[in-house]
């Protein structure tokens, strides 16, 4: 478990961190999200002691972090920081330089460090690379590189600053899979992020934060709530779920079994993201169909008979 208590830091005479409490689980993907300039980087950074707090402490399964150079080796080890900027991380000229690098600090060579740089090339779409100069790669590419570089080491934390930016939608796929594997390796892994597909995707626990201090944790974000956070949301519709007939709506659809029924949800998701009030009524199969519509950019809202109001999204 990473914990921070009281965490304070300044540059110079400016605060950034007002007292910042924060915990991350092992085998949990946790997600601190905020607007420029929140802190959120600075806070991340203190993680495996690149930065060092003026007043406070951070924690690393139950140990408090040193900085004498022996300790911070020990700790970086363990936690691992992918940096917003993949060129603030990247030292080797080629690919397969920079993925075996870390592996061949600790020892590993030959058949073994290969087996482990291919695995992790594979694992991030990047088999193929291995004789490519780093300098050549795309944004999206080097931010998968260093990931693959995260893999190599096999740390039981992983630190990813703002993963999804400069990536396209297979590049966005590929981090929500490996954040993924490295929540089912028991792996503890924690998100900086403004994407809040990402976040939703990902995400078992939730911080924002604001003006250095956080300002909101919990372990559901709903578009609405994101909205109220200053998230930025595509979200412009709203679709009820409800067991009887309502009216004020924009479009109505009564979702049956089978072909007809899943044709009737993704009509409604449409007219939804285009704006409209949806109602879709439901007996039976309440549940799967919230499943399937709380994937959206859309507000969902689930209300039982005779019940009123059960859920928002």
């Amino acid at each position: 478990m990473i914990v921070t208590e009281n965490l304070r830091f300044r540059y110079g005479e400016k605060d950034i961190l007002k007292g910042v409490d924060f915990t991350a689980e092992k085998g949990e993907v946790t997600v601190l999200m905020g607007k420029n300039g929140a802190g959120k980087t600075t806070l991340l950074k203190h993680f495996n002691g690149l930065l060092r707090p003026y007043e406070g402490y951070v924690s690393v399964d139950g140990e408090r972090l040193r900085y004498d150079r022996k300790s911070l080796l020990k700790v970086r080890r363990k936690v691992f920081y992918v940096f917003q900027n993949p060129d603030d991380q990247i030292l080797s000229p080629t690919v397969w330089q920079e993925v075996a690098f870390g592996p061949k600090n600790l020892g590993i060579d030959g058949e073994e460090l290969g087996k482990v740089v291919r695995e992790a090339l594979e694992a991030v779409g990047l088999n193929g690379y291995e004789r490519r100069l780093c300098s050549t790669l795309s944004g999206g590419e080097k931010r998968r590189l260093t990931i693959a570089s995260a893999l190599t080491m096999s740390p039981e934390y992983v630190i990813m600053d703002e993963p999804s930016a400069n990536v396209d939608g297979y590049g966005l796929e590929m981090i929500v899979r490996l954040v993924r594997m490295l929540k089912k390796e028991g792996k503890g892994v924690v998100i900086s992020t403004h994407d809040l597909d990402l976040a939703r995707a990902v995400g078992d626990k939730f911080y924002f934060m604001e003006s250095g201090r956080i300002v909101w944790e919990g372990e559901r974000l709903s578009w609405n709530m994101a909205r109220k956070l200053g998230i930025r949301t595509f979200s412009s519709g709203r679709i009820v779920l409800s067991s009887f007939p309502e009216e004020g709506f924009d479009f109505v659809g009564v979702v049956g079994d089978g072909e007809k029924g899943k044709d009737v949800v993704e009509k409604a998701i449409l007219k939804a993201i285009e704006g409209n009030e949806v109602l879709l009524i439901c007996d039976g199969c309440m549940q799967e169909v919230a499943e399937v519509v709380m994937r959206y950019p859309v507000e969902v809202e689930v209300r039982g008979e005779g019940d009123g109001e059960v859920y928002k999204n």
